[in-house]
């Protein structure tokens, strides 16, 4: 069972790029019963972006933790915080190919990171697949599907806790998933820790009735050692080891489908996901 290695981010990765990528905002409305509420998305577009009309673009959906919301990571259009630098000095070195990052938020709506799933399926991935140059001939279901392998979702902390829902629930439409610094609350809060076996048990078997095979969808989890949530992160990424028959376990993902990123000195913020995401993002839309 080889690990995945960490390595930090290169400091000049973090100063602005020669060649930067823009952020856009978007509005959109979700309808619950006979309310409707107006919400905001933030999507990083990679350098050259309105230069290349014809090119298509695989996306990495993007949630932040409890409390924050759809600015907490890129800011908003004209800014250059430390993620949007990170991505455009990794798309200009060759290190990843370009692709979207979405920013949207669980708060509003169902304002409910578990339930965010619905929002997304229904409403903002059909908009967003729509609206910009993706691998998504409509924002029909049927068309979701058919590029799922141009399709991530990530979250940290409580936006973990979306993207664990959003593999129960989602591997028909995505099939890279990149829990960061939480476990998944299927079974109660913080039942990574309270009950591990039961989580991967119950992640296992929604990987079995989805009907996709140990190759067809990839789990790339990571947190610090020094993080609130590793605690509850470390037995379930264990528990999930067991379930070899859905979770092959190989920082290599020539050889499995499944990694846990871990460095002793990380700590829960999002200068430390931005670590992490250096790391797997070249992993993604590989395989």
């Amino acid at each position: 069972m080889q690990d995945k290695l960490f390595k930090a981010v290169p400091e000049p990765y973090k100063t602005e790029c020669a060649r930067q990528g823009v952020i856009e905002s978007k509005e959109y409305t979700v309808t619950i019963g006979n309310e409707q509420t107006t919400k905001r998305f933030n999507i990083y577009l990679p350098y050259g972006y309105h230069e290349s009309p014809d090119k298509q673009y695989s996306v990495l959906y993007l949630m932040h933790g409890g409390g924050e919301n759809e600015n907490t990571i890129f800011g908003g259009p004209g800014q250059n915080r430390e993620l949007k630098n990170i991505l455009d000095h990794m798309i200009a070195n060759g290190d990843i190919e370009p692709l979207l990052v979405v920013t949207p938020s669980f708060y509003g709506g169902r304002n409910d990171a578990a339930l965010f799933y619905e929002e997304w399926i229904d409403v903002l991935a059909p908009l967003v697949e729509t609206t910009y140059r993706t691998y998504a001939a409509s924002g029909a279901k049927e068309d979701l599907k058919a590029s799922r392998a141009h399709r991530a979702f990530s979250g940290f902390s409580m936006g973990a806790v979306s993207t664990w829902r959003s593999f129960i629930k989602g591997l028909d439409y995505i099939k890279y998933f990149v829990p960061l610094s939480g476990d998944c609350w299927e079974l109660g809060v913080k039942a990574g820790n309270t009950k591990p076996h039961e989580t991967a048990e119950l992640l296992a078997q929604a990987a079995k009735n989805s009907g996709y095979g140990p190759r067809d969808y990839f789990v790339l989890c990571a947190t610090g050692e020094q993080d609130i949530a590793y605690p509850n992160l470390k037995p379930q990424v264990e528990a999930m080891k067991l379930q070899r028959d859905a979770f092959i376990y190989s920082g290599d993902l020539n050889e499995g489908n499944f990694y846990f990123l871990s460095t002793p000195d990380g700590v829960h913020n999002w200068q430390w996901q931005h670590q992490f995401l250096y790391n797997i993002l070249p992993d993604l839309f590989k395989y």
